[in-house]
């Protein structure tokens, strides 16, 4: 007879005293959890960013620069919560919003779908609800169980559509063909790197040593292997005048990476530094061990010349 284990739910304090000193940072670390479920890939995280006299437990960005907020809390959600949540999306201008709790009541669940469902714009934000908890299988270590109970109509279908799209393109899958040996092969060096799922686009993240500043590897043309240094988190302004302080570095970085490509992008709010080889990739398995030592030889030492610089804008 096969030996099933029995499931057993514990609190999430059993595991973690304090929300905010031992529950919130672990979850900064390991949004991969949550990303796995709404299908989205979180960048920049920062915890007990302020708003006003409050502090938004979690911001984090995700690869289409949409700006999310994170708002967490032991036990069953309450009144004071929904306002936060109300006051971080006007304060921050978030266009995702997470709600997380061990249990929610009829009356948040409604609010939080009569939210959604006034949305009328496109850019108008969303609003989740994730309900947790720990299991453990006999005496094993705990495991987050994450549930969505709330989430946008379109959303469901939206992502739906664009995940069948992604897995119908032939290229698409070449890229997650290559992702899926690239992220193992980098977390060799870069331990961590491996908590992610391979895209089916052309590019991955990861942060710098600076909220709002990301570096990229990604196909140029879908086709020429890049690594970037991105300027996102910001606002237009912002992001220029960040832009242009890295470019008082300009010499010094053009000495250590001679074809550096400098893109201010005028009329849009994103700005990017990017290197890249002039070298078709066909996305052979032949050629991917070259394509992947390149990314990883380059991207090593782009954040070992960048992060000191970025650190002290």
């Amino acid at each position: 007879m096969a030996n099933i284990g029995k499931i057993t739910r514990i609190s999430v304090r059993d595991e973690f005293p304090d929300e905010a000193r031992n529950f919130t940072p672990w979850l900064k670390e390991n949004l991969h959890h949550i990303g796995e479920k709404l299908d989205l890939n979180f960048l920049d995280a920062q915890t007990e960013v302020s708003v006003g006299r409050y502090s938004c437990d979690i911001l984090a960005h995700d690869s289409d620069e949409r700006r999310i907020v994170i708002e967490n809390q032991f036990g069953n959600a309450d009144h004071d919560h929904l306002g936060k949540i109300l006051t971080y999306a006007a304060g921050l201008e978030a266009d995702i919003l997470i709600w997380i709790a061990e249990d929610f009541l009829p009356e948040h669940i409604a609010a939080l779908n009569w939210l959604n469902s006034i949305a009328s714009e496109e850019d108008s934000p969303s609003f989740f609800a994730l309900k947790i908890n720990l299991i453990k299988i006999d005496d094993s270590n705990p495991a987050l169980e994450v549930n969505p109970i709330v989430r946008p109509d379109q959303w469901t279908r939206q992502e739906k559509v664009a995940r069948i799209s992604r897995e119908k393109s032939d290229k698409a899958k070449k890229y997650n063909e290559f992702w899926t040996h690239f992220i193992p092969y980098f977390d060799s060096v870069k331990p961590g790197f491996k908590n992610r799922t391979p895209p089916y686009d052309s590019w991955i993240n990861f942060p710098s040593a600076k909220p709002g500043l990301q570096f990229t590897f990604y196909f140029w043309k879908g086709k020429y292997p890049t690594i970037s240094l991105g300027i996102v988190g910001g606002t237009k302004d912002e992001n220029k005048k960040t832009f242009e302080k890295l470019q008082t570095h300009q010499s010094e970085l053009n000495s250590k990476f001679p074809e550096l490509d400098w893109y201010d992008n005028p009329g849009n709010k994103s700005k990017s530094i990017e290197y890249y080889i002039d070298k078709e990739y066909d996305f052979s398995e032949e050629n991917r061990k070259d394509v992947m030592e390149w990314f990883s030889k380059n991207m090593q030492a782009f954040e070992s010349t960048f992060n000191p610089i970025i650190q002290n804008l």
